[in-house]
């Protein structure tokens, strides 16, 4: 005896495998895990429960098993203090925004008032809204466009001449690791920077690592999802190395936000940065790699991309400038050939343009000759105004060619899920 809907599940099951096989995935916000990352997503983990936080273990109310599972924590730990160099990490919220609004209702009160990173300059759009929700006042900050960073003149003057509990920098767009270090951060105001776009960018020292900027009695935090450059399950970390300020919230992530931490996923994190231990230096130099070269061939081919000086970008992203009217027209006719990409509305974009990624294309080991492929593609999308088969069908063979690279070999492999699966 089948479902009602069995039929529908079927036709649906084919229909987003089909086109998730053809698909030119240039979104900057996606990334593929590998065979090695998933082993525990289906295993009994995702059933289990812990209680209490990580700095140490909850003997009270747990349960049965959970001392155990505690090493899981205690192992995510160390393999961030190994690439990050933090004392305190933390994999138990759900996502990125997750963790956000997490730290915001842990260590702010209605009242306060948080300077922000604005959607103009990049800004995650959902941060506002949130502290709004909580209570919390918010100032945008000074944002210098000439060099894609913050005006921290301007910004310290801020923090002089106001009461400033806080700093939230979440930034969607980027190609340059903003300048931390240059806020003149007050004893008591607390600095969290949503790394997301480039947690595995840092983890392997291919870009700077703004925990080294920091001293332990500051109150900074590193965050972020775990799905991006870094190519993980969806997470939320937290990471910092003020342990007094970890306490604030460590214990009211859980129990009181969320109850069931999804220990499959914190499982399968440690997976991904075990991963990025021996091939993220190789990985992610490709991926930077892979942006410029891209960059200079869609710039031959008469796009207008913006760059920081000498590189186009030092991150995964390309920022296309475009009028309104072409980027909408362009970006409709991108999603009619299966080819992923962003459209942004921002001041960033001098006013308008598109956003390119090239962490995924680069876990499938793709150098430089499929980005000048993927150059042609481009330029032949945008030039032509009838749909074009030619055009559908070499983007066909070059999505056929998708095999995650940078992973632990198949030995590794077979030992980890013989434990978890067979044991």
């Amino acid at each position: 005896m089948k479902p009602e809907y069995f039929e529908d599940l079927i036709s649906l099951c084919k229909d987003i495998s089909v086109q998730e096989n053809k698909l030119l995935p240039l979104c900057a916000a996606e990334n593929v895990i590998s065979p090695f990352s998933k082993i525990p997503l289906d295993t009994f983990l995702q059933e289990k429960y812990i209680m209490g936080g990580i700095i140490e273990y909850q003997e009270h109310s747990n349960f049965v098993g959970s001392k155990k599972l505690y090493e899981i924590y205690e192992l995510l730990n160390r393999q961030c203090n190994k690439l990050y160099g933090c004392k305190y990490a933390d994999a138990r919220t759900l996502s990125g925004v997750n963790a956000v609004m997490t730290l915001l209702m842990s260590l702010f009160s209605a009242g306060d008032t948080l300077l922000i990173s604005s959607e103009e300059c990049g800004g995650h759009g959902s941060m506002p809204k949130i502290c709004h929700r909580l209570g919390i006042n918010t100032i945008e900050m000074p944002y210098n466009y000439d060099i894609y960073d913050f005006d921290y003149e301007e910004t310290n003057k801020l923090l002089k001449s106001n009461k400033i509990d806080g700093i939230l920098i979440c930034l969607s767009d980027i190609i340059i690791m903003p300048q931390l270090k240059n806020f003149d951060l007050p004893k008591e105001c607390i600095l969290i920077f949503d790394a997301t776009q480039i947690l595995g960018l840092i983890a392997t020292k291919t870009m700077e690592n703004p925990l080294e900027w920091f001293t332990k009695e500051q109150k900074f935090i590193l965050m972020g999802a775990t799905h991006k450059t870094l190519p993980g399950p969806t997470c939320g970390l937290i990471m910092t190395n003020n342990l007094k300020l970890a306490r604030q919230f460590d214990t009211l992530i859980n129990p009181d936000y969320l109850r069931n931490s999804q220990l499959h996923h914190i499982f399968s994190l440690i997976f991904t940065l075990m991963e990025l231990e021996i091939y993220g230096q190789q990985y992610c130099s490709t991926i930077i790699n892979n942006a410029n070269i891209l960059a200079n061939a869609l710039l031959k081919y008469n796009f207008n991309i913006l760059k920081v000086p000498p590189k186009f970008t030092y991150t995964h992203q390309i920022f296309i400038s475009m009028p309104q009217n072409e980027a909408e027209r362009f970006y409709n006719k991108c999603l009619d050939y299966g080819v992923s990409i962003n459209l942004r509305n921002k001041h960033l974009y001098r006013t308008c343009g598109l956003r390119i990624g090239t962490q995924e294309i680069s876990r499938y080991g793709w150098q430089d000759t499929e980005m000048l492929f993927i150059a042609e593609i481009l330029r032949d999308i945008r030039d032509n105004n009838e749909f074009s088969q030619d055009i559908s069908n070499r983007i066909n063979r070059l999505s056929a060619d998708k095999k995650i690279c940078y992973t632990i070999e198949n030995d590794c492999y077979q030992i980890i899920y013989t434990q978890l699966h067979h044991s």
